[in-house]
């Protein structure tokens, strides 16, 4: 019952091209990012099986709009950004993952196309003789030997089972923080799941780098409060602004002149009125989630 007209066929060209990238099969040659070799022979529900063929590149189906779309795990641009300014008066909570939620060792099981067997391919445990890795051992040294068995559905590929496993281990051991807030409802018509978004927090950051725009041009942006703006310094000074398009644009700082900062090239569009900004340096960047 799914038409052409159901889906966002932007997303699934976006999420093809980075499957279809050539990386590093591990093994002295280069191969496909995700591959999907599978015979289906049986049936089953089909929320679930379109979940798992996305989950093949990384990927989760959501049905938005009148039509299913569906969102990648792969590097990005934050799609938006949250400050107190537009965050409700509670500001933003912060919790971590349980020690019990994270692995040192995964074995990933995928089709042997040679020997036509379930083969196993293990990882996180390099931790002996002269090639070992200091990652390995050192996370087994803080978690002990943890193993999870994980299943790659449509996988015949040695290396991209390795690079399944890796995947689930990094983001066990990377993405260990959750934020919680609310917010309005200009944010949540933008945001999806899978964006990822810019988080000026001053209590935990110390300083204020975020909040809403007063005047505009293409070049120059005048913001609502001069709050710590005297003390921006360091390296790689940037400034994001969200645009009337709800997209963000990031340009190089020149220069801060009282409440005024200057870019040292154009916007694609002039910021609203009351839209948000946010600055980062090397002294203290914005956080990611």
């Amino acid at each position: 019952h799914i038409t052409d007209s159901n889906l966002d066929l932007f997303s699934f060209v976006a999420a093809s091209r980075y499957a279809n990238e050539l990386v590093s099969d591990g093994f002295g040659g280069q191969e496909a990012r995700f591959s999907c070799n599978v015979n289906l022979q049986g049936s089953m529900e089909a929320y679930t099986l379109i979940n798992e063929l996305a989950g093949v590149m990384r990927c989760f189906p959501i049905w938005s709009e009148g039509s299913v779309t569906i969102t990648q795990d792969k590097p990005t641009d934050p799609s938006y950004l949250f400050s107190l300014a537009n965050v409700g008066e509670g500001g933003f909570s912060y919790s971590g993952s349980s020690l019990k939620q994270r692995h040192s060792i995964i074995s990933v099981s995928y089709f042997n196309m040679d020997s036509r067997e379930i083969d196993y391919e293990v990882v996180g445990d390099d931790v002996d003789g002269p090639d070992a890795l200091q990652e390995d051992i050192d996370r087994q040294a803080k978690l002990g030997i943890v193993k999870k068995d994980i299943k790659a559905f449509a996988c015949t590929s040695r290396g991209q089972a390795r690079r399944l496993g890796k995947a689930v281990l990094l983001s066990e051991e990377q993405e260990t923080e959750v934020v919680s807030f609310t917010t309005s409802i200009d944010a949540g018509a933008i945001v999806r799941p899978g964006s990822v978004i810019s988080v000026n927090d001053p209590v935990r950051g110390g300083e204020r780098r975020s909040g809403r725009i007063n005047a505009a041009t293409t070049t120059q942006i005048t913001v609502d409060n001069t709050q710590d703006l005297d003390t921006f310094t360091g390296s790689n000074k940037k400034c994001s602004v969200i645009l009337p398009d709800g997209t963000v644009e990031t340009k190089n700082v020149t220069g801060i002149v009282g409440s005024v900062i200057t870019l040292d090239s154009a916007l694609s569009a002039t910021p609203n009125v009351n839209a948000i900004w946010l600055l980062q340096s090397s002294t203290l960047e914005a956080q990611t989630f």
